[in-house]
C-alpha cells in the first residue's frame, strides 16, 4: 500500500489533525495516536492496526502500489467528457436584451433578433437524432434576456418536453434571467414547461444596483426586479440569487441578504451566492475587477458574516470542467451558431458549428465552424499538464476553466477558487461538521 498523493493534512483543534483527500473528498479527523500512526505508515509502509488500515483505504487516504491515480482521474475525464447519455443545450433564444449592465461580457452583441422559425425546428430535429440513447436532457433558457423572446419557450419547450416522456428521458430545464419582465403568469408558464430553477442577479443595495444593472434607458431596475421575486418565487424548486461582485459593490453585497429577507423572498428555495466579475471580451475595466484571491477572501467573508450555511464551501470533485470540455454539451445563440462556451456568445468567429445541416454542396464560407477552437477546448487533458499534474488540487479543478485557459493562456486566474482557500475551506466545513454532530447527541 501507498498513500495518495492528494492527502492534505492540517492542523485542527488541539491535539487533532485534519486528513482531507481531493481525489475522493474524504475528510477524517485524527486524533494524536491515529496521526502518528499515520505518519509512520509514511516512512515505513507498515500500519499495525489494521482497522484503521481499512478506513484509510476506504477514504482513499492510501491505496495499492500497483494503481496510478493519475489514471483513474483522466479515465473519469474521458468517461464524463464523451458522455453520450447526456445532452445539454444552453438556448440562447434572442441577442436582445433590455438591460445595461456594466459589466457584460455581451454587450458589443447586443441585436434585436430573435431566433428563426427554422432554428427552432432545427434544435428539435438536433435533439430527436440523439433522444433514443438519451437518459438525460437539460435546457438552459439563456440571451440577451431570454423573457424577450418568451414565444420561443413555449414553442420549444412542449415538444422537447414530449420528446422526454416518449422515450423515458428525463428533462430538466433552468433559466438565467434578469428577472424585470418575471410576471406571476410567466412564471406559471415556466413551471408548466419544467423550469425548476431560475437565476436572477441582484448587486447590492437599490442604489448599487440600479447603477451597474439599468434599463437600456438608463432606468433603474431594482425595484421591479423585488416586486417580481415576491410574486414568483414560490413556483420554482431553487431561485439562485447572484451577486456579481467586484470592487465597486463589495460593501454592499451583504445588504442582499437583508433586502430579501425583509420583502418575505428569503425562503428555503431561495439560495444567494457571489458571481467573479472579469473582463471577458474586453467589455469591463480590468482595474475593477478583483483578483481571484482577492474574491476568495471576500466570498469567504461573505459566507461567514450572513451565517451561510458553510458546507457550500465544501470542495465538489468535478470530472470535466462545465460545458465547454463536454461533448454532448452546446451553446445556440439566436442565429444557430454552436458555440462551447457561454463567454463566446455572439463572437462569430468562435463558433464551432450551426444547428442547420448544410448540403455538401454548400460552399460558402458564411457558416463555416471554428475547428481549432472546438479541438482548443476539446482536445486538453489537465493530467498531462505541467501546470496541473502534480497539483493536489487536480480532481476539484480538472484544469479549470476551459475559457480562461484558451483565452488567456496559463494564468492563475484558470484555476477553482478552492485552490487559493483550501485550508481555510476545510477547517470552516470540518468545525461545522463537529458541531453538527455534537448537536446530534
Amino acid at each position: 500500500m501507498k498513500s495518495s498523493n492528494y492527502n492534505c493534512c492540517y492542523p485542527f483543534e488541539e491535539g487533532k489533525m485534519l486528513l482531507y483527500n481531493t481525489r475522493t473528498n474524504a475528510l477524517a479527523i485524527l486524533d494524536n495516536s491515529h496521526f502518528t500512526s499515520y505518519e509512520k505508515f509514511l516512512r515505513t509502509g507498515i500500519i499495525e492496526d489494521k482497522n484503521f488500515e481499512k478506513n484509510l483505504e476506504k477514504g482513499g487516504y492510501i491505496l495499492e502500489d500497483n494503481i496510478e491515480e493519475i489514471e483513474l482521474l483522466r479515465n473519469q475525464m474521458l468517461r464524463s467528457r464523451y458522455n453520450s447519455t447526456s445532452l445539454g443545450l444552453t438556448i440562447a433564444a434572442t441577442a436582445d436584451c433590455n438591460f445595461r449592465c456594466v459589466y457584460c461580457y455581451e454587450k458589443n452583441s447586443i441585436k434585436t433578433s430573435k431566433m428563426t422559425l427554422e432554428n427552432q425546428n432545427a434544435i428539435i430535429e438536433f435533439v430527436k437524432k440523439q433522444i433514443k440513447v438519451l437518459s438525460h436532457l437539460h435546457i438552459s433558457w439563456y440571451g440577451g434576456e431570454p423573457l424577450l423572446a418568451f414565444d420561443i419557450i413555449e414553442y420549444l419547450s412542449p415538444q422537447l418536453i414530449q420528446l422526454c416522456k416518449e422515450n423515458d428521458v428525463t428533462y430538466v430545464a433552468s433559466i438565467v434571467t434578469n428577472g424585470y419582465l418575471l410576471t406571476p403568469d410567466k412564471a406559471r408558464a415556466l413551471k408548466k414547461y419544467k423550469v425548476g430553477n431560475i437565476q436572477v442577479t441582484l448587486d447590492g443595495s437599490e442604489e448599487i444596483h440600479d447603477r451597474r444593472r439599468p434599463l437600456a434607458g438608463g432606468q433603474g431596475t431594482f425595484k421591479q426586479i423585488i416586486s417580481n421575486l415576491k410574486d414568483c418565487v414560490d413556483f420554482f424548486d431553487t431561485v439562485n440569487i447572484r451577486i456579481n461582485t467586484d470592487k465597486t459593490n463589495v460593501s454592499s453585497i451583504s445588504q442582499v441578504k437583508e433586502i430579501l429577507d425583509k420583502n418575505g423572498i428569503l425562503k428555503d428555495n431561495v439560495g444567494i451566492y457571489l458571481g467573479y466579475v472579469e473582463d471577458h471580451n474586453d467589455a469591463y475595466e480590468l482595474e475593477k475587477c478583483l483578483h481571484i484571491d482577492q474574491f476568495c477572501d471576500v466570498n469567504l467573508k461573505f459566507v461567514r458574516d450572513n451565517h451561510f450555511n458553510i458546507m457550500m464551501l465544501y470542495p465538489k470533485l468535478t470530472s470535466n470542467y462545465c460545458c465547454a470540455d463536454c461533448n454532448n454539451a452546446f451553446i445556440i445563440d439566436s442565429e444557430g451558431y454552436l458555440y462551447k462556451c457561454w463567454n463566446d456568445v455572439g463572437v462569430k468567429e468562435r463558433n464551432v458549428g450551426h444547428i442547420v445541416e448544410k448540403q455538401e454542396d454548400d460552399t460558402s464560407d458564411f457558416e463555416k465552424a471554428n475547428v481549432r477552437h472546438y479541438l482548443d477546448f476539446m482536445m486538453y487533458d489537465p493530467t498531462v499538464d505541467s501546470k496541473c499534474v502534480d497539483c493536489k488540487c487536480l480532481p476539484i479543478c480538472m484544469g479549470g476553466c476551459p475559457y480562461k485557459r484558451v483565452m488567456e493562456g496559463d494564468t492563475e486566474a484558470r484555476c477553482v477558487t478552492e485552490k487559493f482557500k483550501l485550508e481555510e475551506y476545510i477547517k470552516e466545513c470540518a468545525y461545522e461538521l463537529v458541531r453538527r454532530r455534537s448537536e446530534t447527541k
